[in-house]
């Protein structure tokens, strides 16, 4: 087991940290200077990557031409992924390749464990980027669950995707070969495999998932509950936070995230972004939202001073209705950006069975055959 020491301890480090991280580059942003948000992560990846040219250099001398292919497609897949898949902002980028580094490291000490426990190559590779994968799960779930952070599956995708970059390099690294997996090793990838999908589905049915909500007068707008379901936690909101107010930025890392208040101040957050640039029908139909689906966050939720945080003034109610804002049925609201899939009913559960289908190959495959006896 203390083969496994060191991935476990860097995959418990990613999860555990991960509704702290949140916090930390806020306070790094607000307090310090936000240059340094994609200083610190260059500097790491960069300590990173010449760690591994040493371990490369002291490692040469064993190194056949398979296994510099190898290494050069790991690497070349991690210079895609660091530079054509990096999002957002310059900083958002550098801690995306430090995640890149991370997810990275624990592939590919995975893969050294499983091969020096006597995993053939295929089983400790397809082995060390499913537990990869799963630590990505655990991570976006635990960001989901937080108020500080923002679980996303195409972050799932990004840290499975450094997973296999650290196996394929693993492999060149340490070797590899292509000798069919056992029986035995079969079954085990078709059981870890089942753990990746199963958590993979609960994951984007919690962070993405959706449905569309189309109203013949207000509109159409996205949301992870039905219109029943936004009536029912409406009235355990008023309940709830008449007795207790929902937490005030800045969040700390143990607060849970109440997922029904964040997807109203989306549209708290659209209403008042329209308003400020003088689009009143988009002003006036996000407030008609609110105060149809939502209105327990306009009527409950207070500031310290016992004033309401999101319902919109009684000046700004009167100038939309100056501005003689209609409400149009076919209005579709911007609110959450891409943050809720809609998919086709078919969709999730023909995803489900399709990848359900390789432990099924795998389980039903042809068993590799047993060495020869040396006294045969």
């Amino acid at each position: 087991m203390r083969r496994f020491a060191a991935p476990a301890l860097i995959a418990l480090w990613i999860v555990g940290s991960a509704p702290f991280l949140g916090r930390l580059t806020r306070w790094i942003q607000e307090e310090i200077d936000r240059s340094l948000l994609v200083i610190v992560p260059t500097i790491l990846f960069w300590v990173a990557a010449a760690a591994f040219a040493v371990w490369v250099v002291r490692s040469a001398r064993r190194l056949r031409w398979k296994n510099w292919i190898a290494m050069a497609l790991g690497l070349l897949w991690a210079a895609v992924q660091a530079t054509a898949l990096a999002r957002g902002r310059p900083e958002e980028s550098a801690l995306e390749r430090m995640h890149l580094v991370l997810y990275g490291v624990v592939a590919l000490l995975l893969y050294r464990a499983f091969l020096r426990g006597g995993r053939s190559a295929i089983a400790a590779a397809f082995s060390a980027a499913v537990l990869t994968s799963l630590v990505g799960v655990a991570d976006e779930f635990v960001q989901w669950l937080v108020w500080t952070r923002v679980g996303d599956f195409y972050d799932c995708l990004l840290n499975a995707s450094a997973g296999g970059c650290g196996v394929v390099f693993g492999a060149g690294l340490f070797g590899f070969d292509f000798v069919a997996p056992t029986s035995g090793e079969r079954k085990m990838i078709a059981v870890l495999w089942l753990w990746l999908v199963a958590a993979s589905f609960l994951l984007v049915d919690r962070t993405n998932l959706g449905r569309l909500i189309e109203d013949p007068e207000l509109g159409s707008f996205r949301s992870y509950y039905t219109a029943g379901l936004l009536e029912h936690l409406n009235e355990g909101r008023r309940t709830r936070w008449s007795a207790k107010q929902p937490p005030l930025p800045p969040f700390q890392p143990w607060q849970i995230q109440d997922h029904f208040l964040n997807e109203a101040t989306w549209h708290v957050q659209a209403r008042n972004e329209a308003f400020d640039a003088e689009d009143w029908p988009t002003a006036a139909a996000e407030e008609a939202i609110l105060n149809r689906y939502y209105p327990a966050v306009l009527e409950e939720v207070r500031n310290p001073d016992g004033s309401l945080r999101h319902a919109f003034p009684a000046d700004r109610v009167q100038r939309l209705q100056q501005e003689g804002a209609v409400l149009v049925p076919t209005y579709e609201s911007p609110a959450g950006g891409n943050r809720i899939w809609v998919l086709p009913p078919f969709v999730a559960p023909g995803l489900v069975v399709a990848l359900l289908v390789v432990p099924v190959v795998l389980i039903a495959g042809r068993p590799r055959a047993a060495p020869a006896s040396r006294n045969d």
